[in-house]
């Protein structure tokens, strides 16, 4: 990138941001304003409610079950398709097709996956635990197909000059370096579908 794009670049980002905070009405004077009445809200949080713990361990629980078996199976969805996404494992008309699709789909947001799967098997924990299987396994093929594209094809070639199979290149060549972000990358979505400000459950 030469200087001018570089200066350019950067006048963008900093004119966008500051657009940006004059649009969204950013304002340090109001923070501190209202800093008395942030402090009045913590204070009336202690101490807790006790008389409500029962309730809320019952929802923490179901929703950390939610994310196990939502992300868990998400995380397995999301292997083929980040092989399909990704440009450098699949012809053109299969990576277009697939980008396309998780796009789209990445596009909805998860309350709006719950509400479908609601109406299409009720309420429970059940259409959270599918809307946060759709949602997530969008973002993690995503996620694999960059992966997919950044790994170092020194050790692909040095197996395929050994006389690997296709099956042999995959497990020694690409699987040991995609593996540890995968696994990365699952973990990071299990902890946003845990802290997910949204219930999915019945609450």
């Amino acid at each position: 990138m030469t200087r001018t794009a570089r200066w350019t670049l950067g006048l963008g980002v900093l004119g966008a941001f500051v657009w940006s905070a004059w649009a969204t009405e950013v304002s340090a004077s109001r923070v501190v304003e209202g800093l008395p009445f942030m402090l009045d809200f913590i204070r009336r949080m202690v101490p807790p409610d006790l008389s409500v713990m029962g309730h809320a361990l019952h929802g923490a629980i179901q929703t950390l079950e939610i994310a196990v078996v939502g992300t868990l199976t998400a995380a397995v969805l999301a292997l083929p398709m980040g092989f399909a996404a990704a440009r450098n494992a699949a012809p053109p008309w299969l990576f277009y097709g697939a980008r396309s699709v998780l796009n789209a789909f990445r596009a909805v947001d998860t309350l709006v996956y719950a509400l479908f799967f609601v109406a299409a098997v009720g309420l429970g924990p059940f259409p959270g635990v599918l809307a946060v299987v759709v949602y997530t396994a969008t973002v993690l093929a995503k996620l694999y197909s960059e992966a997919i594209e950044a790994i170092d094809p020194g050790p692909v070639e040095a197996v395929k000059a050994a006389g690997a199979t296709p099956l042999q290149v995959l497990r020694w060549g690409v699987l040991p370096q995609l593996v540890p972000q995968f696994l990365s990358f699952a973990l990071y979505r299990f902890e946003t579908n845990i802290r997910a400000r949204r219930s999915c459950g019945p609450g």
